[in-house]
């Protein structure tokens, strides 16, 4: 079987995944039995790789991170010792595969597994993947198909869009809750209540980054001048500059709290840029945006660390 080399590609998906690797609707009913069935394609044609050791890596994340990235497709990857070059298999279902519970079924499953020496390649696949089988509809023509051949010319057409280096776009996830100026205080609080975020971006109506409201932000609001500056905080042992401001919060706008000088950064950025601003800024979020300015997702530290460290 003919490895991956992403430097070799013409771009197309097809150029990532050789015919030997390929089930066309696979008879498994569960994950663990379609990553086995792919594993043993793989190592078939690659025998430097230990297939128990790779298939105790798959599973650990497996076991640890969501594989479903979008309905009806499932992306098991791992960082495998051995391997020189990116491989990839892929299976699809007539019926479904549970991953997870039996109310989670997938009809296409893409085994990536990478060099443990090339972390960047890992990233750009895996988001290129990601990107390119969003549209459930696609799926569900992939796994329609009757043959090894048919897949193949379909994912002849699929582009993989790698660029030279990771850039910021490929990681970011997408966009989550968000407010405009205008809207309430008690609207963002529902907002940070609904979701795990400590900052809510501000965009004005044509989508444009004015900047982030922050729970910071929103616990140093209508605290008594100088507060923080003493060690005496009996004054507000009652909470009640918050108890006042919750009982305005649907006059108070959230323009009157946002901050203008959040880290946003562009999606064409270089993806190892975000290493030094997180090492140089205290912000733990960021924003990614187009040129136009307009918002494109997020990325936080963890998120961005679990990544690039151990995902």
């Amino acid at each position: 079987m003919n490895n991956v080399n992403n430097s070799k590609s013409s771009g197309k998906f097809q150029d990532f995944v050789n015919a030997q690797a390929v089930v066309c609707h696979s008879c498994a009913a569960a994950s663990e039995a379609v990553i086995d069935e792919l594993i043993a394609l793989i190592a078939a044609g690659n025998p430097a790789i230990d297939p128990a050791e790779v298939r105790r890596s798959v599973l650990e994340r497996e076991a640890m991170f969501p594989t479903v990235i979008a309905p009806g497709l499932a992306m098991p990857h791992a960082r495998v010792n051995g391997l020189d070059e990116l491989v990839v298999a892929l299976a699809t279902s007539a019926d479904g595969i549970s991953f997870g519970s039996e109310d989670e079924k997938v009809r296409v499953v893409v085994l990536v597994l990478s060099p443990v020496d090339n972390p960047g390649l890992h990233l750009q696949v895996v988001s290129a993947l990601a990107r390119e089988f969003s549209d459930p509809g696609k799926i569900d023509q992939l796994a329609d198909l009757a043959s090894v051949d048919e897949v193949m010319k379909f994912l002849g057409i699929v582009p993989m869009r790698l660029s030279e280096y990771l850039k910021v776009g490929d990681l970011a996830g997408g966009v989550g809750p968000v407010v405009l100026p205008d809207d309430s205080l008690a609207f963002a609080l529902r907002k940070f209540a609904e979701g795990s975020t400590c900052q809510l971006p501000v965009l004005d109506e044509a989508g444009a980054v004015l900047g982030v409201i922050t729970l910071k932000d929103i616990l140093n609001y209508n605290l008594p001048a100088g507060l923080l500056e003493k060690d005496d905080l009996s004054e507000i042992y009652d909470f009640r500059p918050y108890a006042k401001m919750l009982g305005k919060a649907g006059e108070i706008k959230v323009s009157e709290l946002m901050r203008c000088d959040c880290l946003k950064v562009c999606e064409e950025l270089p993806a190892v840029q975000l290493v030094k601003l997180f090492l140089t800024r205290p912000d733990s979020e960021v924003l990614v945006v187009d040129e136009a300015g307009h918002l494109r997702g997020e990325i936080r530290l963890r998120d961005f660390c679990a990544k690039l460290l151990w995902e």
